[in-house]
């Protein structure tokens, strides 16, 4: 049984087994172990079972075909038809050396969180029928280059009032994020990083984006978990401190981001929301992507006029998947 480090697990097994081939077949698939997998020094083909129920980007579609076409050793199907399933199958010369099935999917937060996913070992004597499987999975699948993308219809609703927030839509989950923080202020979550000229530890372009309670309350499917914050409450040691990213954002100009839902917010029956969201490791990278967007220097403040000039002050977020976000900053001309 394995539940922690499945990143790695998935990603190197390869060295470890000698295959020279690798097949996945997940429920959801996220960019980011898809970017590591193709720099392994192995043929990799993914699949991905739960597409025609998932709300398909055609931002992340894009990036799928992007990748397929780029690596020669990667190739990213689509099912036709829906596969909750999570396997993945090493084969050496044609023949399956070993394979590995459970509940973590290929992505940032099936494979990142200890503890939250687990994975088994399956018999010698059960490979045949489960490769068999995969490979009706494949059957039923197209390239993701073949597929003619056709944007999902969302369920629209009329916005409510959340103060700084809206709803765009509940199907998929849409909401419309203010940078802002609760006093409608640019200062605290998106300047956090200037605490740094008086002696915090923090770096000064690091931020993060405040996240009200009535937006998790009006549209808890949005959020992990729900926008309940499972690590309240977990001690102040090792086992306490998040060592993960839990979500990846993808934003509108093609840029790939692990982040992080975290901080402990209002209290919802036993457990506590999620107050914000900031990058994982580095902390400062969302503070200098929206900097070099914006086009302010490394270390200055965000500022009111700063968002006015740009022309917005607001971030789209789109839930795709498990852990998959569209995150929409462009600005309409």
């Amino acid at each position: 049984m394995y539940c922690k480090n499945l990143e790695d697990l998935i990603l190197k097994r390869h060295i470890k087994n000698k295959a020279d081939q690798l097949f996945i077949l997940g429920g959801y698939i996220g960019l980011e172990p898809i970017e590591r997998i193709s720099k392994e020094r192995i043929n990799t083909k993914v699949i991905y079972g739960c597409m025609q129920k998932a709300f398909l980007n055609e931002n992340y579609h894009n990036k799928y075909v992007n990748l397929t076409e780029s690596f020669s050793n990667l190739e990213i199907y689509y099912k036709k038809h829906y596969n909750h399933s999570k396997i993945y199958c090493w084969l050496k010369d044609k023949s399956v050396v070993e394979i590995i099935a459970g509940s973590a999917n290929f992505s940032t937060s099936g494979l990142s969180n200890d503890y939250q996913e687990s994975l088994f070992d399956i018999k010698n004597e059960d490979h045949n029928d489960t490769f068999n499987f995969i490979e009706e999975a494949l059957e039923d699948s197209e390239i993701c280059t073949n597929h003619k993308f056709v944007p999902s219809e969302k369920l629209r609703v009329k916005v409510k009032d959340l103060n700084l927030d809206q709803i765009i839509s509940r199907s998929p989950p849409v909401a419309r994020l203010s940078l802002k923080d609760a006093k409608g202020k640019f200062e605290g979550g998106i300047n956090i990083g200037q605490t740094k000229l008086t002696g915090s530890h923090v770096h000064i372009d690091d931020c993060y984006i405040p996240i009200r309670s009535s937006i998790i309350d009006e549209l808890p499917e949005l959020f992990p978990n729900n926008g309940i914050n499972i690590k309240v409450g977990t001690g102040w040691g090792k086992e306490g401190k998040k060592l993960s990213s839990n979500a990846e954002f993808l934003f509108d100009d093609g840029e790939v981001m692990a982040i992080s839902f975290e901080q402990k917010g209002p209290k919802r029956g036993d457990h506590h929301i999620y107050k914000a969201f900031r990058s994982f490791r580095p902390n400062k990278l969302l503070g200098q992507y929206l900097r070099k967007r914006m086009k302010i220097k490394s270390g200055q403040p965000f500022k009111e006029s700063d968002f006015k000039k740009y022309g917005r002050d607001t971030i789209d977020l789109s839930l795709l998947g498990e852990g998959q976000y569209f995150a929409d900053f462009s600005v309409k001309n």
